[in-house]
């Protein structure tokens, strides 16, 4: 078996020895989850800046002391809708600083079933926002997202797009969500080789988030939303995710419009591998690739500083 699989098939068991199990309380999830990822260790000469973002939401910049004064990196956390914080994200978002050499701004957007759509969402273009008025063109920012954080993060750019004003230089998504009606092949042909997402529950999770909006709609499911003109696109995807068709479809269609994507898919990875990746090497490899596409994509210069 090769490494990376190796390494990998303990966190299979585990996610499939959770599935089988009773599932526990919302408030036991979102603590096990906080707990699991307080566990990593994180460098010494992190920087993290906690900033009021807007009267009711707060985010956490992350950096390293090298790292550029004048780009961003906004990345929009993953966790079904209802899970995650800035501070569990705070491994992966560091990783992702040192690939790119720029900040990353962790939003702590509103989170279902006590806020469903669209607080989250407009918890991302708050964000934005808060970046615009504290001197970063959005030439010098870039958004991403993880699973659910990618369909906000899109869904945000789209909202930015329809209202004819500026957007990220460059997004990033990883094993996004973005079809809540399921319509994807990928959901039925790749359960059995998914340990993470459980097609059984999916339709729960999308009603949770979307609460009385319809799921077809575009703005819960961009994947059906505008797609000219956006910027460059990193997507990538685990092989055996039943997300993956949410991510090959994004593709497609920002190819049908003379978009610019690079897809990513990568063999015998799972939903969000990036975020094993102090115990799996290809997790640290996809961060890696996305460190230098996203650097890339914000070369330029800027005299703010945030």
């Amino acid at each position: 078996m090769p490494m990376a699989l190796e390494q990998l098939a303990p966190i299979r068991a585990a996610l499939l020895a959770r599935r089988a199990a009773l599932p526990p309380p919302l408030a036991a999830r979102r603590a096990g989850f906080e707990a699991q990822m307080a566990a990593l260790s994180l460098p010494a000469e992190m920087q993290a800046r906690t900033v009021a973002l807007s009267p009711t939401q707060d985010g956490l910049i992350v950096r390293l002391p090298e790292s550029a004064a004048d780009r961003m990196i906004l990345w929009v956390h993953g966790g079904a809708f209802v899970l995650g914080s800035p501070a569990s994200y705070r491994d992966f978002a560091i990783r992702l600083c040192r690939a790119s050499g720029c900040p990353v701004l962790l939003p702590d957007y509103r989170l279902a079933p006590e806020h469903i759509f669209p607080a989250a969402r407009d918890d991302v273009l708050a964000a934005l926002d808060w970046l615009e008025g504290n001197g970063l063109p959005m030439s010098q920012v870039a958004i991403g997202g993880d699973s659910a954080g990618a369909n906000l993060a899109l869904a945000a750019v789209q909202v930015r797009l329809f209202e004819g004003r500026p957007v990220p230089v460059a997004c990033h998504f990883v094993s996004p969500y973005l079809d809540l009606t399921h319509s994807g092949k990928s959901i039925a042909m790749r359960a059995d080789r998914d340990p993470f997402v459980d097609p059984a529950g999916m339709a729960a999770t999308a009603a949770t988030y979307a609460g009385e909006a319809p799921v077809e709609d575009a703005r819960v499911s961009p994947l059906f939303g505008a797609v000219k003109g956006l910027p460059r696109v990193l997507i990538q995807v685990g092989a055996d995710e039943v997300l993956f068709d949410d991510a090959w479809r994004l593709a497609q269609r920002i190819w049908t419009e003379g978009g610019n994507a690079l897809f990513q898919e990568w063999v015998g990875m799972i939903h969000v591998w990036p975020l094993f990746a102090a115990s799996v090497d290809e997790g640290q490899w996809a961060i890696a690739q996305a460190g230098a596409f996203l650097k890339s994509a914000l070369l330029g210069d800027s005299p703010a500083a945030v």
